[in-house]
């Protein structure tokens, strides 16, 4: 049985719909997704009704910023149930998420006559092209030439996502688990890529003092070294290991030459340690 529990649909910064989602899927004989938005919920009253007519599990699923140490780590949360906690934990990475962009257009109108905080509040771009306002609003001021090219100016005006009041691991975790649900560490290469294995190990001992629950130890970046440690490290603490694409349809498809769509990783539950806790 293959799973994809890592993607992410245009309720967020992806540029397909759920249904599409849910299509792709059966198309690639992936039996079990999640649809994992950041830091958003609203593509799952949508999913579920469909995925019973495709013929694909769903698990529920959000992707929540987190804080950790000084950066921000991401942490996928899975079959929460909507209790108040939960809900307000959700909103508040979603306003910090918001917040990046709304602060980084404070700044820059300062030194850019066409950017305005003003303008840019009420500013919406296409969905179906993924990603998000800021990036977006940039490229149709022609600022940058490039979406991508917007994250450098987040760094440049000191508005990267460590900089803001998202909720912590530790939080995360607590709320999600007094949701019913279960916490999982999302690609761990985006954090740990020139570690060793035993700074790997040392950094996965604190994610599990602070309540994570598995590891996305399969996922199209991640090193052999780190497929192997973070494998080895579940099994050994009796943890959740997942399989996870992070595919976000057409946009950023390719990065750095690693293709992330939906089904990227194709491998079958058997390998995955305590899926069951969540399939």
């Amino acid at each position: 049985m293959l799973v994809d529990l890592h993607t992410h649909s245009y309720y967020s910064d992806g540029t397909m719909s759920p249904r599409e989602i849910l299509e792709d899927a059966k198309r690639k004989n992936i039996d079990v997704i999640a649809i994992t938005d950041h830091d958003e919920i609203g593509s799952y009253n949508e999913a579920k009704s469909i995925s019973e007519e495709v013929g694909v599990k769903l698990i529920r699923g959000v992707e929540l910023d987190c804080k950790f140490e000084d950066i921000v780590v991401h942490v996928l949360c899975y079959k929460f149930n909507d209790n108040e906690e939960m809900i307000e934990i959700i909103n508040k990475a979603q306003n910090a998420l918001l917040e990046t962009s709304f602060e980084l257009m404070r700044r820059m109108e300062k030194d850019y006559e066409d950017i305005s905080y003003e303008e840019f509040s009420t500013y919406k771009h296409d969905k179906r092209k993924g990603g998000w306002d800021g990036i977006h609003y940039l490229h149709d001021k022609k600022i940058t030439e490039g979406l991508f090219d917007g994250m450098k100016y987040y760094r440049q005006y000191n508005c990267g996502h460590e900089q803001f009041d998202f909720p912590t691991v530790e939080e995360a975790c607590k709320v999600v688990h007094k949701a019913g649900g279960y916490a999982v560490l999302a690609h761990p290469c985006n954090y740990y890529k020139d570690k060793t294995k035993e700074e790997i190990i040392e950094k996965l001992n604190m994610f599990k003092a602070m309540g994570i629950d598995g590891i996305e130890s399969y996922y199209p970046a991640n090193s052999e070294l780190m497929t192997e440690t973070c494998v080895e490290f579940c099994k050994d603490n009796d943890m959740i290991i997942t399989c996870g694409s992070d595919g976000h349809g057409d946009f950023a498809a390719v990065s750095k030459g690693i293709e992330y769509y939906i089904g990227a990783m194709k491998v079958d539950s058997e390998k995955l340690h305590n899926i069951e806790k969540l399939i």
